[in-house]
C-alpha cells in the first residue's frame, strides 16, 4: 500500500522524547531469505534477462556452477543469490510465518520448503537503510523469479511472506513509496479484557522505535493502513514524531502519539498510537 500524500504529523508536545536517530547502523537490512521446493538452477541467459526486468537494462547476471548468481551493474557488483540445496534450520522460517495477517496459510506452505537462496546486497555499505532495503528487496524478486521461489523470509522483521504478497507489494516500490507491510512484522494483540491491539518488529532496522497500539475502535484493515502510513512516514523521515505529536491523514484527523514503555517489553520505548476511547 502507499502512503497518503496528505499524512503528516502535526507537533503539539514539547519535543522531548527517548528517539532513537536514524543513524546508519549494523542493523540495515542487507540480506533476507527467498524459500523454495524443487527448484529449477538458472542458466546464464535467464538470469540476464530476470535482471534485466526488475532492475532495468544496465544491469546484468552471471551464473556461478548454477548455484551462484551475481548481479552487475557494470564494472560494479549489485548483489549476490547464493542457493542452498536445505531448508533454513531449526524450523525458524516456519515460526516467522505462524500468525502472520498478511498470510494465514504461511505456516503450512513454509514447511514445505526444501531449499533457500540466501539474498545479499553487496553494495549495502554505501546505501542509506532504506536504499539497502530496496535493493534487497529487488534482488529478492530477481531470486522469487529464477528460483521459483515460495515465499521471503525478512529475518529483520522475524516474518515470513508469500510470493505472491511480496510481488504485488514490491511492483510499485520506489525512494518515496516503500513496501511496509514487506519489511515489517504487523502482530494483532488480544489482552485479557478482550481488547486488540497491534504492535510492529522491524522498525530498528531504520534506527527507529517500534510502533504499538494498546486499543482501537477501527476495522483491523483501516488499524492496519493507519500503522503502516505511520511507519512510511518515518521510515522515510527519521524519528521527526515527537512525545506528544499527533498525526493524521487529514487536517481533521488527529491522532496522539506517546512515547511510552512498550507493553510487549517493558524496558523498550516505543512510539504508542492512542486512540480516544
Amino acid at each position: 500500500m502507499g502512503i497518503d500524500d496528505s499524512f503528516a504529523a502535526e507537533p503539539v508536545g514539547n519535543g522531548q522524547g527517548d528517539e532513537q536517530s536514524q543513524a546508519e547502523s549494523d542493523h540495515i537490512t542487507r540480506h533476507c531469505f527467498v524459500l523454495c521446493k524443487d527448484s529449477p538452477l538458472p542458466d546464464a541467459e535467464r538470469a540476464r534477462r530476470v535482471v534485466a526486468e526488475v532492475f532495468g537494462p544496465d544491469y546484468s547476471a552471471e551464473v556461478d556452477g548454477e548455484t551462484v548468481v551475481s548481479v552487475t551493474r557494470g564494472e560494479d557488483a549489485v548483489g549476490v543469490l547464493a542457493f542452498l540445496p536445505m531448508p533454513i534450520p531449526g524450523g525458524e522460517a516456519e515460526q516467522f510465518a505462524a500468525n502472520n495477517v498478511m498470510w494465514p496459510e504461511g505456516p503450512a506452505e513454509v514447511a514445505q520448503h526444501t531449499a533457500h537462496v540466501l539474498v545479499t546486497n553487496i553494495g549495502g555499505e554505501v546505501d542509506s537503510a532504506v536504499g539497502s532495503a530496496l535493493q534487497v528487496s529487488r534482488l529478492a524478486l530477481v531470486a522469487l523469479e529464477l528460483f521459483d521461489g515460495i515465499g521471503v523470509y525478512w529475518g529483520n522483521a522475524s516474518v515470513c511472506n508469500s510470493r505472491a504478497a511480496f510481488e504485488r507489494s514490491c511492483a510499485w516500490m520506489n525512494e518515496s513509496d516503500v513496501p511496509v507491510p514487506m519489511w515489517l512484522r504487523l502482530q494483532p494483540t488480544l489482552n485479557s479484557e478482550g481488547e486488540r491491539g497491534l504492535y510492529t518488529i522491524g522498525m530498528k532496522q531504520f534506527g527507529l522505535m517500534e510502533i504499538e497500539v494498546d486499543r482501537y475502535d477501527m476495522l483491523p484493515q483501516e488499524l492496519l493502513d493507519f500503522v503502516c502510513n505511520v511507519a512510511q512516514y518515518l521510515i522515510l523521515n527519521g524519528p521527526v514524531i515527537k512525545d506528544g505529536d499527533t498525526v493524521g491523514g487529514s487536517e481533521t484527523e488527529r491522532i496522539l502519539v506517546r512515547h511510552q514503555p512498550s507493553l510487549i517489553e517493558p524496558e523498550r520505548t516505543v512510539y504508542k498510537i492512542v486512540f480516544e476511547a
